[in-house]
């Protein structure tokens, strides 16, 4: 995760899987409250499975005007195969 800009987008990236899902949570978490972004790019995802996902929802959930943006491959499949288009702009 590298912020490009604080303020504007955090930048994800790597596998998120349920082998980093703790892991992932308490970074993720972190960086956000440090950094206060309006979005999470999601472009540099290579690997999502549900454990992933529900990461992902759940930071939604508590952050609802975070934006969820620049899915990559592995994110549009997993979003489209589970029919949550509407869950990233």
């Amino acid at each position: 995760m590298t912020p490009s800009d604080p303020n504007a987008v955090l930048q994800l990236g790597g596998a998120f899987t349920i082998e980093r899902a703790a892991e992932l949570k308490g970074l993720l978490l972190q960086q956000i409250m440090a950094e206060r972004p309006e979005c999470l790019g999601l472009r540099g995802i290579t690997e999502l499975d549900t454990a992933g996902l529900q990461l992902l929802l759940a930071i939604k959930r508590c952050w609802p005007r975070l934006r969820l943006v620049e899915p990559s491959p592995a994110v549009c499949q997993v979003v489209d195969l589970l029919r949550l288009e509407d869950f990233i702009e």
